[in-house]
């Protein structure tokens, strides 16, 4: 499914353009001993109260799980382990396995050792990826090894023309990129470095714009982190 963002190049030109996912294709298909194909069934484990701390709240410590396992089967619900789930949602439970209707969520902080600095409120978060102000390119460069070597890449994104002009525009920030052999650094504020928010509460994201050519196509895409690689002292 295909969405939009509002891009500008490093002389202020902007569009609206879309952006997508990018997801490889299995090369290999797994089929049952008839031919059929096989497809992937969420199947429920067990209720609340028979996982482990349901069974501790029982019990009272493993030792004690252990043993009931030994003896019994008390981990298995005959009536709901193995079902087939069809859908799901999310249910924060407290510790006594009730569902919670009022949570506040926590953000930890944590040095490179671990050592943890502070804890605060999770921030809410805006989608800024297609506001009146666009993104920009920050005019800020990184080698693509050393880009490797400093952040952690996870998603990715195609940018995809939608008619001549945008494949002009999008052809040519492809090329210089190329050129530059290097990947640069794209974001939201007046220089293009704050952090990218693609969905309202989503996660922010440092993004990098990778381009490259062959003939007369191109192909850019938007790299993806939230985590930044750093040495321990």
């Amino acid at each position: 499914m295909s969405r939009r963002i509002n891009l500008a190049d490093l002389k202020g030109r902007n569009s609206e353009i879309t952006f997508s996912g990018i997801s490889d294709k299995p090369t290999i298909k797994t089929v049952s001993k008839d031919g059929k194909p096989i497809r992937t069934l969420r199947v429920l484990k067990f209720p609340a109260n028979k996982g482990f701390e349901g069974l501790m709240k029982r019990f009272g410590d493993a030792e004690k799980i252990a043993a009931a396992v030994l003896k019994e089967d008390p981990e298995i619900d005959l009536y709901l382990s193995g079902k087939f789930i069809e859908s799901s949602s999310k249910l924060y439970l407290d510790k006594n396995l009730k569902p919670v209707y009022k949570i506040r969520k926590i953000e930890r902080v944590y040095k490179p050792d671990r050592t943890l600095v502070e804890e605060r409120a999770v921030k809410e978060t805006i989608s800024n990826v297609l506001l009146e102000a666009p993104i920009r390119m920050s005019g800020k460069l990184f080698p693509k090894k050393e880009l490797l070597h400093k952040f952690v890449l996870g998603k990715k994104y195609q940018l995809s023309h939608n008619n001549g002009l945008t494949f002009d525009f999008l052809f040519q920030i492809a090329k210089e990129l190329e050129d530059s052999q290097s990947l640069m650094l794209i974001g939201g504020g007046n220089k293009g470095m704050e952090p990218l928010v693609f969905q309202d509460g989503g996660k922010a994201y440092r993004a990098f714009l990778e381009g490259r050519t062959k003939g007369d196509k191109y192909l850019l895409i938007i790299h993806l982190s939230n985590m930044e690689l750093k040495g321990v002292l």
